[in-house]
């Protein structure tokens, strides 16, 4: 994982104009504070999409929100999909309804002129932008619902998740190990105390490749053989507790 470069993962995602993001401190439209610097400093990746809103906004807005809820599962909680009226003149209830009327779920809704597409060039509707990292880098930045897409969005937070590390919800839960790291064709892991533990593995794109429940005992090998070189995400459960873990295959 530390082979993937910072650098890299700017150039990937197509950012062409500003790199670092411009702090904002305002309340959303359910009068709950957000502190932009505050949540990328504690690992949160965050994806925004200005709108305006109106119909031509809508494809842009459902790509975010599906590239963000991909990512529930291996990241729970720390990716998250903001909308943001594009120059904070429209009520909340505008933005609210508009949301609820094409099916989008965001965490937070802004029309504070203090959430701006300023810093970040030209103005676009929509425009989506991948924020993350204690640097506050940019991953993405584009503008249009037939430029942004799923797969653009998926790879730039894959890639600003490299840089902030996995959030693991209740610590080191069970002391998990993995061997060797990078892995060729099989995975050791190892735990303090393991009764009834499920294991997933998840893609960088949030996608399920594999799942052994009910795991027992201090130790479980998982074959990788079928699995591709890359990066993937280990998540190990109690259902209460869990914890994630990243790991390299080369084969």
């Amino acid at each position: 994982m530390k082979k993937i470069l910072l650098f890299v993962g700017v150039l990937l995602s197509g950012v062409s104009v500003s790199q670092t993001a411009a702090n904002f401190n305002t309340n959303d439209c359910a009068s709950t504070n957000h502190d932009l610097f505050t949540e990328l400093n504690s690992g949160k990746v965050v994806v925004i999409t200005w709108v305006m809103p109106c119909v031509n906004c809508v494809g842009g807005a459902t790509s975010a929100q599906n590239a963000v809820n991909s990512f529930s599962a291996s990241n729970p909680g720390q990716v998250v999909h903001y909308i943001a009226d594009d120059y904070g003149n429209s009520t909340c209830a505008t933005v609210t309804s508009w949301c609820a009327t094409y099916s989008l779920t965001p965490n937070a809704v802004f029309t504070s002129s203090a959430v701006s597409m300023s810093p970040y060039a030209s103005a676009g509707m929509p425009k989506v932008i991948v924020l993350g990292g204690t640097n506050h880098n940019v991953f993405y930045n584009v503008n249009g619902s037939g430029n942004i897409s799923v797969s653009g969005i998926q790879s730039a937070i894959s890639n600003a998740l490299a840089t902030v590390g996995m959030k693991e919800n209740n610590g080191n839960s069970f002391q998990t190990k993995l061997s060797p790291n990078p892995v060729n064709n099989e995975l050791t892991f190892t735990f303090k105390l393991a009764e009834k533990l499920t294991i997933e593995i998840y893609s960088v794109l949030g996608q399920k490749v594999k799942s052994i429940e009910n795991v027992t005992g201090s130790e479980v090998k998982i074959n990788t053989e079928s699995l591709c070189n890359g990066s993937y995400f280990a998540r190990i459960s109690d259902g209460q507790n869990s914890e994630t873990i990243k790991f390299l295959i080369a084969h």
